[in-house]
């Protein structure tokens, strides 16, 4: 490492390309990701067509209850064309940062191990980016003060669509939401500029900043109490593992996937210094911004853990190394992050990504630290066995089978099974049920029309009146062991 030149410009160029080369090789190493699965397999009215994700019997699929989703029209799509949508999203993000900012910025997201990860699973970051990139843009006016009504307006619908993306919200929520976050925005700009000295408090950074911070916290916990959803209601029905939850989700969130993973910490401290010190209401409106988001973020996957926990009967706090990687939401502050930093350095002295000065080399190395993590998403990728235990199911039209495994995301990896078993065109039904559940009993009674079984590694016993017609063996970052294909005896 010594050897490193990290001045050169050639060496980041360099890792721009190395980049590029890992997102485009971990859409050939990957396979899609679970929660991509589950969304291809939703139909045109938003039901999923073997039962919801969240059972109301737990341990137990419902084909009759298929839920209501929103998921974006891209996920109709083949696994190809979801992959290269992904892709070209992922090139526009690139070439807008290092047209915006520079060579450092744009190799540092393209290297991102959480963005690769994403990337080739078609998880919804690399769009979240993009709209969060331009809600930024839009809302705080950092590119243009022309037509301020229409680029709020504009900004409004952009923030509006990552609620959308995520199932939060339908085409009538984006567009109510976008009209109150643009209407929001103008207010708040006018009082701040015709305020005087009672609203200079809005012109300083790390005073909207904690205030946004503050009502997005109060919100948040509001909504849990309201039970807005069954995931944000979680905060009152469990407050004392929700807490636990949270300071996990600190970790996660913003050390572990903002501060090293985003190679933020280097710029910590003068950041902190220089939002304390500068009164500017573009800056403050920015940080808002960042501050605002990173908040919710913390909040919703503190939520997402507990939540998923407490339906699925999961160890405390173990299931946090399963789902640990929901951090990666972050990543969509990315961009905004940089532009901040480069607005922060036309009011005072400090470095940022493109131009780090002194902070270049310890940038450098946690690239570099971060490189073997980033060829492990990109060479690796996810695997699924369920395709090779779908090819092996001899299954006809209209024909149904059980999917047997442990609770945590037993529902999503049913879902796996959907797209190879060509399920839509044969009407094939799958069914779920929990190793702790009654299905052997359930095969000869509510199941007995079913002929076909199948056991992730956590079913070790071959039932009464069945026999094992396939096995396989399972990736050991999948948990190891063997799936079995079995049938009617």
């Amino acid at each position: 490492m010594e050897r490193l030149n990290f001045e050169d410009e050639r060496l980041w160029k360099g890792l721009l390309v190395l980049g590029i080369l890992l997102n485009v090789l971990v859409c050939f190493t990957s396979d899609l990701g679970l929660d991509t699965q589950v969304k291809m397999a939703v139909d045109e009215n938003g039901a999923l067509p073997w039962g919801d994700l969240r059972p109301d019997t737990i341990g137990e699929s419902d084909p009759n209850d298929g839920g209501q989703r929103t998921v974006l029209p891209l996920y109709g799509m083949s696994e190809g064309g979801i992959k290269a949508v992904a892709l070209l999203t992922f090139f526009g993000l690139i070439a807008c940062l290092f047209r915006w900012s520079g060579v450092h910025s744009a190799a540092i997201l393209s290297l991102s191990p959480a963005f690769i990860f994403s990337l080739g699973r078609g998880y919804e970051e690399v769009y979240l980016a993009a709209f969060c990139s331009l809600s930024f843009i839009l809302l705080t006016g950092i590119v243009s003060t022309k037509n301020r009504v229409l680029q709020s307006l504009g900004g409004g619908f952009a923030f509006m669509l990552m609620p959308y993306a995520k199932g939060f919200t339908d085409s009538g929520g984006v567009l109510l939401g976008g009209l109150l976050l643009a209407a929001l925005t103008l207010v708040w700009r006018e009082i701040s500029m015709r305020g005087g000295e009672k609203t200079r408090w809005m012109s300083k950074p790390h005073i909207v900043g904690i205030t946004v911070c503050s009502f997005v916290s109060l919100g948040m916990v509001v909504l849990g109490i309201l039970n807005y959803n069954s995931t944000l209601a979680i905060l009152a029905d469990s407050p004392v593992r929700y807490t636990t939850a949270f300071a996990f989700s600190l970790l996660d969130v913003v050390v572990l996937f903002t501060l090293l993973g985003m190679v933020a910490w280097p710029f910590l401290q003068p950041v902190l210094s220089a939002i304390g010190s500068i009164e500017d209401a573009d800056v403050a409106m920015m940080t808002g911004f960042i501050v605002g988001m990173m908040t919710a973020i913390v909040f919703y996957v503190a939520a997402l853990w507990t939540y998923e926990a407490s339906i699925w009967g999961a160890e405390w706090p173990g299931i946090i190394w399963t789902m640990g990687n929901n951090g990666r939401y972050i990543t969509m502050l990315f961009i905004p992050i940089v532009l901040l930093l480069k607005q922060l350095s036309q009011h005072v002295e400090i470095p940022t990504y493109d131009l780090p000065g002194s902070k270049i080399k310890v940038m450098g190395l946690t690239v570099v630290l971060l490189l073997p993590l980033s060829l492990l998403a990109s060479v690796h990728g996810q695997t699924m066995w369920t395709d090779e235990a779908a090819d092996s199911m001899n299954l006809g039209e209209e024909d149904q089978f059980l999917f047997v495994s442990k609770d945590t995301l037993g529902m999503h990896w049913l879902y796996t099974f959907y797209a190879p078993l060509d399920a839509e065109e044969k009407q094939i039904t799958g069914h779920w049920r929990s190793v702790d559940s009654t299905w052997e009993q359930d095969l000869n009674t509510t199941l007995s029309q079913v002929n076909t079984l199948v056991t992730s590694p956590d079913v070790t016993f071959t039932p009464n009146g069945w026999i094992v017609e396939s096995s396989g063996e399972v990736d050991l970052l999948n948990g190891g062991g063997e799936w079995r294909v079995l049938t009617r005896s």
